[in-house]
Parts: C-alpha cells; sequence; structure tokens
C-alpha cells in the first residue's frame, strides 16, 4: 500500500477499521438497531396498554421512555457480553442462542452424533475377475 510519500505503510492498526463504541459498550449500528426494536415494539404495546383508560398518547410518551430503558438494559448486557469474547464473536453467540431457542435457523451444528452403518451381518464380496 502506497503512502503519502510513496513510502510503503508496513502497519495498519485493526482497530481503526472497527466501529468506535459509541454507547454504554454498543457501536453506531447496534445502538440504531436497539433504539428501531425498541420503539417498534414498546410504542404499540403502551398506547395499547393506555387507550382503554383514555390516555392513548400519553402511551406514546410512555413508550419512548421504556424504548430508552431497553437501550440502557441492551447496552448492559452487550458490555457484559462482548467483555469475555473476541470482536465480532458476540453475534454469533447470540445466533446460536436464537437457533438452540428455536427462534431462527443458522445452520449451525448444535449437536454431536455418531453415524453407524447398522448391518448386522459382514458383507460378502464377489471376485469380479
Amino acid at each position: 500500500m502506497e503512502g503519502k510519500e510513496g513510502k510503503e505503510i508496513t502497519f495498519i492498526p485493526d482497530r481503526l477499521i472497527e466501529e468506535p463504541v459509541v454507547f454504554k459498550g454498543m457501536t453506531d449500528s447496534e445502538l440504531i438497531f436497539v433504539i428501531i426494536l425498541g420503539v417498534i415494539f414498546w410504542i404499540p404495546t403502551c398506547i395499547l396498554l393506555m387507550l382503554p383508560f383514555g390516555y392513548g398518547l400519553f402511551g406514546v410518551g410512555v413508550g419512548f421512555a421504556m424504548a430508552i430503558v431497553n437501550v440502557i438494559m441492551a447496552g448492559r448486557y452487550l458490555t457484559k457480553l462482548k467483555r469475555r469474547m473476541p470482536e465480532g464473536l458476540h453475534l454469533v453467540y447470540l445466533k446460536r442462542m436464537l437457533q438452540e431457542k428455536g427462534i431462527k435457523n443458522y445452520n449451525y451444528i448444535l449437536i454431536s452424533d455418531v453415524w453407524d452403518i447398522r448391518r448386522t451381518t459382514p458383507i460378502q464380496r464377489t471376485n469380479t475377475k
């Protein structure tokens, strides 16, 4: 790779390419994902819970508050999860957990098994000559 003055760059740190941590151990894309999921889940839920009491609009504010609480709780969980894993491995862990619970299949092999040919008698070889 050529540098500014035509000299070769011998070292490019790996962490320059990675996304920076923005809030509570979450990167920008993770934070946006958690906020969107929180808003999509909590606002309709809170509106439906407050609507029978006549406070449907108040449910929007409570939904946003619950989305913020959701971001804080997810940040704590991801911080603890990332602390004991290399970069990017937390995504594999979360996908594996979703597959174990039966929510989505990511084609991870979760069980170890032995194959057997189930023959009880030996094979008689035929002479082809």
